[in-house]
C-alpha cells in the first residue's frame, strides 16, 4: 500500500486557479449556461473574448483538452481585436489547460507570453496569476527528470514567491493563501519539512481568516501527508480526520473518498512501517497492529463504497489493491486473492476503455487531416496559379528568381530542422504526421556528466564556461556519430545519448558500451585549453523506451521510460571515471566485453540494485 493519491492531492493543492474550479470533475450548469450565451452572441468583439475565456477557465477541471479548444479561439480573436487584456486572461487559461493536459512546452510558451503582457501593462492581478501558473508547470515538470528536478523546483519557486509578492500587495487573502501552499508543497518534495509545515500553516491561517473551506481541508490534508512521510502518522491521522469533517459538510464525495483511502493508507503505515523513522512500530503488539489492518481495510471498503457510486474507475484499482494489501498481512489469502482480482479486473476495463477512446481519437484526426490535405492541395494550385500569372507578366528571369527564392528558402527550413532533430523524424514532420510517438523495444541510453561542474564554474567568465562546454560536447557528438549513436539532448552539463533508435539496430546495445568506454578514455586524458583536466560520470541502462517529437513551434524529440531513468541514475550514484550498467545490459554484452561486479547499491526510488562497471573489451582492458 503506497501513498497513490499524493500526486492527486499535490496537483489540486499546487494549482493557482480557484479552487472552486479545480474540484469540479463533472459537467456543471455554469458551462451550459455560458456555452448557450457564446451560441447567441453573433458579434466578434471583446465581449465575445471574455466568454470565451470564461468557458476555457471553467473547463480546466473538467476536459482541459475541450478548453484548450475554446481557449485558442479566444487567443486569436483577441489578437484580431488587439484586445492586450483579453488576450492576457485567453493565453493565461489556455496555458493552464495546457499544463492539466500534461503539454508544458506550450503551457510555459503560452503563460510566458501572459506574463510579458501583464508586465508591460503593470496587471498586477494578471502577474500574479501568470506567476502562479508557470510556478505550478516547472513544479510538475521537476517530477519527470531527476537531474533537473532541483532546478525545476528552484524555478518554481522563483515563480511562486513572485505570485506571493503581488498577493500581499493586492491584500488579496486567497491568492497569499495558495502561494503559501504551493510554496509549501516545494518544500515538502524537497524533503525540507520544517520550512514545508511552517508555510502550510501560515496558509491555514490565510484560508480559515478567508472562510475558504475546500483551501482549508486541502491544506490540512497537505499537513498531514508532510507528518505521513516524516513517519509521524498518528499526527497525520489527526490533520486528516480535521479535512474528512470539511469535506462532510460540504457533501463533496470525491474528496471525501480521497480522505478515507488516504485514512485507510495511513492505517496501514502504522501496522507495516518498520524504518527507523516509525518509533510505534516497535510498540505495536500483535494485536495493536491487528487493529491497525483492520482499520485500513475499513476506511479502504469506504473508499471503495463511494467510487462505485460516482464511478471513480482508476481509483477503484488502487482501493481494491490496498484492501488486498491488508488482507495479506493480517493472513487471510482468501480476501487477499479477490480484492487482487477485482483490481487487475478494473485496471483491464480502464485499459480497454482507454483504447477505444485513442480510436476514436485516432478516427477524428485521420478525419482531420484528409481536410488539411485538401487545404494543402489548393494552396498548392494557387501558388501555381500565381507563379504563371508572375511568369507572364515578368517573364521567364522573374521566374528563375521565384524558383530559386522558393529553392533557399526550403533549403534553409530543411537544415535546421535537421539541426534540431533525427533526419528520419524530420521526414515524417514534413509529411505532417502528428503526433510522432514511438515505442522501441531495445534501446539502450548513456548519460555523460561532468564531475563537479558546479564548483569548477564557480567565479569563471561566462563566455569561458560556455566554450569548455561547446569543446566538451562536440568531441561527444563526434564520438556519437562514430557509433551511430543519436544525441537527445544536453541538460546543463550533461550529455544524453541513445542507440537503437529512431532506427532500431540489432547491436544497440554493444554500440552504446563502445561509445561509453572511448569517451571514458578520452575524458581521463581529456583538458581544457587551458590545461584543466575534465572528469565524468557514465551511466548506461538499456531496453523499452517511448521516443517522440514534442512542441508545435520548438520542436523537440526526447525519450521516456523507466530505462532513461534507470540509466541517469546509473550516472548519479556511478565512480567518477567509470561507466555503470545494470545488470540488464551485463547480460546483454557478449563475452567481448570486460565487466566488473560492483554490488547492489541503493538506488535512490528503485531500491537496492546489483549494477556492472563496464571495464572494457577483449585486448582493450582499462
Amino acid at each position: 500500500m503506497k501513498k497513490r493519491i499524493l500526486s492527486i492531492i499535490m496537483i489540486l493543492v499546487t494549482a493557482a486557479l480557484p479552487f472552486e474550479l479545480i474540484a469540479q470533475k463533472q459537467p456543471n450548469t455554469k458551462i451550459d449556461s455560458l456555452l448557450k450565451v457564446l451560441e447567441k452572441h453573433e458579434s466578434d468583439d471583446t465581449i465575445k473574448v471574455k466568454i470565451l475565456n470564461d468557458i476555457t477557465f471553467n473547463y480546466y477541471g473538467i476536459d482541459p483538452r475541450i478548453g484548450i479548444g475554446y481557449g485558442e479561439k479566444g487567443i486569436k480573436l483577441s489578437e484580431d481585436l488587439n484586445d492586450q487584456n483579453g488576450l492576457m486572461w485567453c493565453l493565461i487559461s489556455t496555458g493552464a489547460c495546457y499544463w492539466a493536459a500534461s503539454d508544458y512546452p506550450k503551457a510555459l510558451e503560452l503563460l510566458f507570453r501572459a506574463l510579458n503582457i501583464s508586465e508591460k501593462t503593470n496587471n498586477k492581478p494578471g502577474i500574479a496569476k501568470a506567476s502562479g501558473n508557470i510556478g505550478n508547470v516547472y513544479a510538475e515538470l521537476a517530477k519527470y527528470n531527476d537531474k533537473t528536478k532541483k532546478e525545476n523546483y528552484d524555478k518554481a519557486l522563483e515563480y511562486y514567491t513572485k505570485a506571493l509578492k503581488i498577493s500581499q500587495e493586492l491584500k488579496d487573502t486567497k491568492g497569499i493563501a495558495r502561494k503559501l501552499g504551493n510554496i509549501g508543497t516545494i518544500y515538502k518534495e524537497l524533503e525540507n519539512y520544517s520550512v514545508a509545515l511552517d508555510y502550510y500553516f501560515k496558509a491555514l491561517k490565510y484560508y480559515q481568516e478567508a472562510g475558504e473551506k475546500r483551501g482549508i481541508a486541502v491544506t490540512l490534508q497537505n499537513i498531514g501527508w508532510a507528518y505521513s512521510d516524516l513517519a509521524d502518522y498518528k499526527k497525520a491521522l489527526e490533520f486528516f480526520q480535521k479535512a474528512i469533517e470539511i469535506a462532510r459538510q460540504n457533501g463533496e464525495p470525491r474528496w471525501i473518498m480521497y480522505d478515507y483511502g488516504t485514512i485507510g493508507e495511513l492505517y496501514y503505515n502504522l501496522a507495516t512501517d518498520t524504518t527507523e523513522k516509525n518509533p510505534n512500530f516497535l510498540l505495536n503488539t500483535k494485536s495493536q497492529k491487528e487493529n491497525y489492518l483492520k482499520q485500513a481495510i475499513d476506511y479502504a471498503e469506504k473508499a471503495v463504497e463511494i467510487g462505485e457510486k460516482i464511478g471513480a474507475t482508476k481509483q477503484l484499482i488502487d482501493w481494491y489493491h490496498d484492501q488486498s494489501d491488508a488482507y495479506r498481512q493480517l493472513g487471510d489469502w482468501k480476501n487477499a486473492f479477490n480484492f487482487l482480482k477485482q483490481s487487475h479486473i478494473m485496471k483491464d476495463s480502464v485499459y480497454t476503455q482507454e483504447n477505444n477512446i485513442k480510436l476514436a481519437n485516432l478516427d477524428a484526426r485521420r478525419e482531420t487531416e484528409v481536410k488539411e490535405k485538401e487545404i494543402q492541395l489548393q494552396k498548392t494550385r494557387l501558388e501555381k496559379a500565381n507563379i504563371q500569372r508572375l511568369a507572364e507578366a515578368g517573364g521567364l528571369l522573374g521566374l528563375i528568381i521565384i524558383i530559386l527564392l522558393i529553392y533557399l528558402s526550403r533549403r534553409k527550413s530543411e537544415k535546421l530542422l535537421l539541426n534540431m532533430l533525427p533526419a528520419t523524424i524530420a521526414r515524417r514532420l514534413k509529411k505532417k504526421e502528428k503526433p510522432i510517438a514511438d515505442l522501441f523495444e531495445e534501446a539502450a541510453v548513456v548519460f555523460i556528466d561532468i564531475v563537479e561542474f558546479t564548483k569548477f564554474s564557480k567565479d569563471k567568465d561566462p563566455r569561458y564556461v560556455v566554450e569548455v562546454l561547446t569543446e566538451f560536447f562536440t568531441c561527444l557528438d563526434k564520438m556519437a556519430g562514430k557509433y551511430g549513436m543519436e544525441k537527445i539532448k544536453t541538460i546543463g552539463d550533461c550529455y544524453m545519448a541513445v542507440s537503437g533508435l529512431p532506427e532500431p539496430i540489432p547491436d544497440s546495445i554493444p554500440c552504446a558500451a563502445r561509445f561509453a568506454l572511448e569517451s571514458r578514455d578520452l575524458m581521463r586524458s581529456y583538458t581544457t585549453k587551458d590545461g584543466q583536466h575534465i572528469h565524468v560520470r557514465i551511466g548506461m541502462d538499456a531496453g523499452k523506451v517511448v521516443a517522440g517529437v514534442i512542441g508545435e513551434r520548438k520542436f523537440s524529440y526526447d525519450l521516456w521510460g523507466d530505462v532513461v531513468n534507470t540509466a541517469a541514475k546509473m550516472e548519479n550514484q556511478g565512480i567518477e571515471g567509470e561507466i555503470q550498467v545494470t545488470e540488464n545490459v551485463m547480460k546483454k554484452l557478449d563475452s567481448s566485453f570486460i565487466l566488473t561486479e560492483r554490488g547492489e547499491i541503493e538506488i535512490k526510488g528503485k531500491g537496492k540494485m546489483k549494477t556492472w562497471l563496464l571495464i572494457g573489451t577483449n585486448g582493450n582492458k582499462n
